[in-house]
Formats: structure tokens, C-alpha cells, sequence
């Protein structure tokens, strides 16, 4: 048995105007082909829908039942109709995110927050990683955007301004710096250092300060965030470099201070990877315009 959409349509119309020519007006439709498809209708069922009258129609047992199925139908559609037209403007599906672990902790926390209060349907699956890994895994179509920092390695991708943060320098407040207003790297060199995980941003633009220095760095140990650093530096193991946004709230408890780092490389650039524009799906053109809006 099969039944057609139109016809299902204009079924549901009839039984709620109670009448073949109100529905034909309705739903444009000649009211003898309107007459020719309930028949057809009838013949495939087996078994009449309508009793006509001078009156009017009025429903069979069977056109009572048919309608109860017929508007589950029609409201499944025009769900299923929502959710695709959702898709194809980018509100509902599912986003690959690989970022660097500093812009996660400091930005892409709030910027997600919020677009996902705008795009409640989609869905982000978000993995942190070290920026040249970042960028391969956005190359290799591992992940749809990926929020790096340093050099693009790969020419394929397209690369949008994101975030800056500012290095500054934590330490124990009887350190031999915490006195200073400002201090450059060859000033933190000749002190125990807590190193940065290694590969990671911060560590290729410490590893290349130490080049430009031809100094040896004194590392004492490397630790994987700045969480870890501000606990080893709380030790006395050593001084930190992290960003001015975790420094403020380090310096709160009196266990370090901060001073500022005089480089001009301080200044850490963040930014936004993704494939070629035609290759996106819209929910990550959408996210990508939400970012790259929020660009300070």
C-alpha cells in the first residue's frame, strides 16, 4: 500500500474543513483532482474514508484513524524539514576544535559559552594540543578549526587574527628580581627557570630568546601548563613566565609576585586555522565569524 504525500496533505485538509472544495481552494489543487485522489486513496485502503452528503462529508471510522497517523506524519516532516533547514544554515551540527591549552583556559572557554547560548543544537568537540599539532591536525582534516600560535607550517589553510595575551615573569617575593619594575630575558637567564612544556609556543619563543643570547637556559625542570609552574615557582624551584591574565590571579594569595617582561616578543599573537572556505560546513563558518568577531 502506498500513499503519497500530496494526498495525505490534502486528506488532512479535508477533514478539517469538513469539505473537498474548501480544501481544493486551500491548497490550490482543482477540486475534481482533489476528488480523483480521495478516490484513489480509498480504492488502495480497501475501504472508504468519507460519507458524502448534500451536507457535506463526514469522516468513517477509517478516516478517523488515518488522520490520527496522518498528523503524526505531517508533524515529523515538517520536524524533520526544521532540523535540515538547521543544518544547511549552519544552526545545528557538530564542530572538531584543537587548541592550544592557554587560549582554551584563557578565551575560548567564554567564546564558546556564548555561542553555543546563540546555537544551542550544535555541538563542539573541543582537544587541546601543542600548536604544531594543532595546525597539522586542522591540515589533515583531523579537526575543522584549529587556535594556534607561532609560524603556519602548512600553506594550505587559511589563517585569521584571534587573541593576544603578555608574557610577565612570576617569582618568590624574596627573589632577587621581584623588586623590579621590568625585567628583559637576559636579566630572568641567569636565574633558575621553569621551563614550559616542551614544543609548546612558549617554549620556541624562550628556545629562541636563549639563542639570540648564546646563553645556556638554567631549566631546572619543565612542566606541562601554568598551574604547575606557579606551584613549582611557590617552591622555590625556580622563576615562570606565564601570561598576565593567570599572573593576576597567582599574585592574590602572596605567594608570588609579578613583574613585566620587557621583550617585544611578550606579546604572544594567537590565531585561527581552518581548511579552504568551499570545504566547510556552515556551523563552522559560523563559529569561525563568532571568533574572529571577538578578536582582541
Amino acid at each position: 500500500m502506498q500513499i503519497d504525500l500530496v494526498s495525505l496533505k490534502l486528506f488532512v485538509s479535508i477533514c478539517e474543513h469538513r469539505s473537498i472544495s474548501r480544501a481544493s481552494e486551500v491548497e490550490h489543487i482543482a477540486a475534481s483532482a482533489v476528488s480523483k485522489r480521495m478516490s484513489d486513496m480509498e480504492k488502495r485502503l480497501g475501504t472508504p474514508l468519507f460519507h458524502r452528503s448534500n451536507r457535506g462529508i463526514e469522516l468513517t471510522s477509517a478516516a478517523h484513524a488515518l488522520l490520527r497517523h496522518a498528523h503524526t506524519i505531517m508533524r515529523d516532516l515538517m520536524q524533520m524539514e526544521r532540523e535540515l533547514v538547521d543544518h544547511a544554515t549552519g544552526m545545528r551540527g557538530q564542530i572538531r576544535i584543537h587548541a592550544s591549552v592557554s587560549t582554551i583556559v584563557q578565551y575560548l572557554s567564554t567564546d564558546l559559552r556564548d555561542f553555543l547560548a546563540l546555537h544551542p543544537a550544535i555541538r563542539i568537540d573541543l582537544e587541546e594540543g601543542l600548536s604544531r599539532e594543532v595546525s597539522r591536525a586542522v591540515s589533515e582534516n583531523a579537526a575543522d578549526i584549529g587556535i594556534f600560535g607561532g609560524p603556519m607550517p602548512f600553506s594550505d589553510l587559511r589563517v585569521f587574527p584571534y587573541r593576544s595575551d603578555r608574557l610577565t615573569v612570576i617569582m618568590p617575593p624574596d627573589h632577587p628580581l621581584s623588586g623590579a619594575d621590568g625585567v628583559t630575558f637576559a636579566d630572568i637567564a641567569r636565574h633558575d627557570l621553569v621551563g614550559p612544556q616542551l614544543g609548546s609556543y612558549l617554549d620556541s619563543l624562550v628556545t629562541r630568546a636563549a639563542a639570540e643570547l648564546n646563553q645556556p637556559l638554567r631549566l631546572r625542570l619543565r612542566v606541562n601548563g601554568f598551574e604547575p609552574a606557579r606551584g613549582m615557582v611557590e617552591a622555590g624551584l625556580g622563576i615562570a613566565l606565564v601570561p598576565e591574565l593567570h599572573a593576576a590571579r597567582y599574585v592574590e594569595n602572596g605567594q608570588v609576585v609579578a613583574v613585566r617582561l620587557d621583550e617585544p616578543w611578550a606579546v604572544r599573537h594567537w590565531k585561527i586555522c581552518t581548511r579552504d572556505a568551499a570545504s566547510l560546513p556552515p556551523p563552522v563558518h559560523l563559529l569561525v565569524q563568532h571568533l574572529t568577531s571577538r578578536e582582541a
